[in-house]
């Protein structure tokens, strides 16, 4: 039986059967998927507009077959050569905004009809197959935005999109948006570089060349891409766009044996039309806008229901990005404390060889003690560059710190600024009252927010951290070398007076004697003896100095990882978690909307299965 829509053109495909019953369950679920997203913003007003017409399109049921391009790539020019004659005007300036559609028609019609004060319509035999429009737009890059809207209006309507790009200004950044605008449509897509009889064949390689790699990386799409002078075409007899049998292929050599490339063009398109028939692939083609529209909504609504969440998911959600920064702190500090240890330890490897060679009975006997020469060695054999390497750690862990932070922050600031702006777009649907208070709590989390960022911005918590740290190494510095190079030295001292009897002993000496050698007594025996208690001693008092230096950077450092993850810890708990609670409304309608989409798009997938079946 034969299904004809009331109110299609004449010239328009008939259904049948199976593909009549598919029509209308498409139509029906284009027009309910443009309601059910029609609410959504900010673009879901002008996608339920775009799959109107697509659902009027199957209405009126013909294959369109769009043409675009710049708006001096001959476009006009390249329709009348693909039909083969002359229909269309050519030579019109940028400011023509009318649509130019030719219809298939078995003979050639008159005068154009004019429709909506913007299409006027044309009837041709030589569209290619009964129910085929080919659609020449006004050109894109214009001057003129309403020529821009016009030929974008078409490209989501169309079911084969052919991209018309002239052979001297090849790929210009307007083709590249129309491009990519088709590929979000799911479209087909051919590409045609057309004027190139301005060139030389070397050149038109080149140019081929050019724009395939341009389509492949920047874009990642394959279409066939064919080389054409419609001018010069359209001079020679044609047989409009069904060729001889076996004239297929996308040859760039221009002759008039294959029109100047039009005739593999059109052999292409007759291999299209015959492997899908205009039918079947106008239904395809519209289903597939369907999708593509659906699965950018699941997208965009999907990361607006992650972006708010539920109560619980977004706390978890928060609990986590707190947990993560938390480590990456204990990873700096532990990593800073590892380099503080290692340093350290080189300090006392080199003091312990310094003490073992400097404490001599025969040394002090025969050289006296130096005090002053002995501290200044052992400032610079011992301590040597220990002092630098601390403040570089000091520096760096002080930069990982203060940088995570201020990443941490910012992330924070992003994230609430597109809560906010998402509000915003969500205003006009909400109760007045429950927005108040949502916008209320985010400007609140948001200044918190940005004094967090600003306390390391203004360099107050830097300085404060490396005043500390600059505190604890130049008690390091003076307590080493003050303390125990004197002592190194009192010991020295000590050793040599006892060496040598009868000389006089220095008081710090006398002082040593007293405290530390009650029992001394004269001779090589004692002064051995107490060689080896004074090398024991000098070695535990240097150790015991650096580890009291190591527990104390310890400590600092571990106050301030602790102080960091306090604040975090404290500004979820106060400041961000009211604000999810605030938006568990607006996260239960996304909910409901994501649900509702995926629906139309199970629907959609399962309608396209069987339309490919019949």
């Amino acid at each position: 039986m034969t299904d004809r829509i009331q109110g299609s053109s004449p010239a328009g495909i008939v259904l049948e059967g199976a593909l009549a019953e598919l029509r209308e369950r498409e139509i029906r679920l284009l027009v309910e998927s443009g309601e059910g997203i029609a609410s959504i913003p900010p673009d879901g007003s002008a996608d339920r507009q775009r799959l109107t017409e697509a659902a009027n399109d199957l209405r009126e049921m013909f294959l369109m077959v769009a043409i675009i391009g710049e708006f001096n790539a001959g476009k006009s020019t390249f329709v009348n050569a693909l039909i083969g004659e002359p229909l269309l005007p050519m030579g019109i300036t940028p400011t023509t905004d009318m649509i130019e559609l030719i219809r298939y028609a078995p003979m050639r019609g008159g005068e154009p009809t004019i429709r909506d004060n913007a299409v006027r319509e044309w009837t041709h035999p030589n569209t290619g197959s009964a129910g085929v429009a080919i659609v020449d737009t006004p050109g894109t890059g214009s001057v003129f935005q309403k020529h821009e809207a016009i030929a974008k209006s078409f490209l989501h309507r169309s079911d084969l999109v052919i991209f018309l790009v002239s052979a001297k200004r090849a790929f210009a950044d307007t083709e590249r948006i129309y491009l990519e605008l088709a590929k979000s449509y799911g479209k087909k897509i051919i590409i045609v570089i057309n004027q190139s009889d301005l060139l030389e064949e070397p050149e038109r390689r080149e140019v081929r060349k050019f724009v395939q790699q341009q389509v492949d990386q920047l874009l990642d799409l394959r279409p066939p891409i064919f080389v054409v002078s419609a001018k010069r075409a359209l001079a020679e007899p044609k047989p409009g766009i069904l060729p001889p049998e076996g004239m297929v292929g996308d040859a760039v050599e221009l002759s008039p044996s294959n029109e100047y490339g039009m005739r593999p063009l059109r052999a292409h398109l007759r291999t299209v039309f015959e492997q899908v028939p205009p039918a079947q692939q106008k239904l395809i083609t519209q289903i597939e806008l369907l999708k593509s529209i659906l699965n950018r909504y699941v997208g965009t609504v999907g990361a607006r229901l992650s972006l708010i969440g539920q109560d619980t998911d977004a706390a978890e959600a928060l609990q986590k990005e707190i947990e993560n920064q938390a480590g990456a702190l204990e990873r700096q500090m532990n990593s800073a404390l590892s380099d503080v240890q290692g340093t350290l330890k080189g300090v006392l490897d080199r003091g312990t060889r310094f003490i073992e060679d400097n404490i001599k009975v025969l040394r002090a006997t025969l050289r006296g003690v130096d005090k002053e020469k002995i501290a200044q060695e052992f400032e610079r054999t011992v301590i040597g560059d220990a002092v630098t390497r601390l403040s570089s750690v000091q520096e760096q862990y002080v930069n990982a710190l203060v940088d995570g932070s201020r990443t941490y922050w910012r992330g924070v600031i992003e994230r609430l600024s597109k809560l906010d702006a998402l509000l915003r777009e969500e205003s006009v649907s909400m109760d007045a009252s429950s927005y108040a208070d949502q916008r209320a709590a985010l400007q609140a989390a948001l200044t918190m927010a940005d004094i967090e960022l600003k306390a390391y911005s203004d360099n107050q918590v830097i300085q404060d951290i490396e005043a500390e740290f600059d505190q604890n190494v130049r008690t390091f510095t003076y307590s080493l070398i003050g303390g125990t190079g004197g002592a190194l030295a009192v010991l020295l001292s000590i050793i040599g007076g006892v060496a040598v009897p009868g000389a006089a002993l220095p008081p710090l000496a006398i002082i040593g004697l007293i405290v530390g050698v009650p029992a001394m007594i004269g001779g090589g025996v004692v002064a051995a003896r107490l060689s080896r208690k004074a090398t024991q001693d000098a070695r535990q008092q240097l150790e015991s100095r650096l580890k009291t230096l190591e527990d104390n950077y310890r400590l600092s450092m571990v106050k301030l990882t602790s102080d960091e993850r306090n604040r975090l810890v404290q500004y979820g708990q106060r400041i961000l978690s009211p604000v999810f609670s605030q938006l568990q409304a607006l996260a239960g309608r996304y909910k409901d909307q994501k649900g509702r989409i995926e629906s139309y798009l199970t629907r959609a997938n399962e309608l396209a299965e069987a339309i490919r079946k019949v």
